[in-house]
């Protein structure tokens, strides 16, 4: 007689069940995540870069990935891109220009491209710097005899005895006027 026995509600300790347990002892949340104390429960706060009920879980500061072109590697609130060839940035967002000054000779323009580049040549060059003169003259497009000179994008034909035009093509009539 004169003995009885609480039975405690969750959370709650003590002869009478009037201590309330503290579920911040010992600290339950992880990575300097601040634990706040309920009854029969607790909440953490987690420091940046952590997740989960108990700050257990890196966030993954690659999803979605933040570089553009390249692989990322997570960290500890941080990610780091290994960019694809051609590129550089800290995001890799950056084409490395891949035209330097006379790529393209004095007879084409540099057209950059990824990790290359290409060269649009002026009328009359060919080559992958631009540095061919074509032949305008082969196959030879004077007529009747005539001799081409080569230019650039052009050519000249100085014809035969008896012919003239650009081409060499107009056969000159000796009888005009009448001899």
């Amino acid at each position: 007689v004169n003995t009885f026995t609480c039975t405690c509600a969750p959370g709650y300790t003590g002869t009478l069940c009037d201590v309330e347990i503290d579920e911040c002892t010992p600290n339950p949340c992880q990575h300097g995540g601040v634990c706040t104390d309920g009854v029969a429960t607790y909440t953490c706060a987690c420091a940046d870069a952590y997740t989960g009920a108990q700050c257990q879980e890196d966030i993954n500061d690659c999803s979605p990935n933040p570089c553009v072109n390249g692989a990322c590697t997570d960290g500890i609130n941080t990610f780091t891109c290994a960019c694809d060839a051609g590129f550089s940035g800290a995001r890799c967002d950056v084409n490395i220009p891949d035209c330097t000054p006379g790529a393209c000779g004095a007879h084409g323009t540099c057209v950059d491209g990824i990790n290359a580049f290409t060269c649009d040549c002026h009328a009359g060059y060919t080559g992958t710097a631009c540095d061919v003169n074509i032949d305008e003259c082969d196959p030879n497009p004077c007529q009747n005899g005539g001799a081409c000179t080569d230019g650039s994008n052009a050519f000249t034909c100085v014809c035969a005895p008896g012919y003239s035009g650009d081409t060499c093509a107009t056969d000159i009539d000796n009888c005009t006027p009448n001899p």
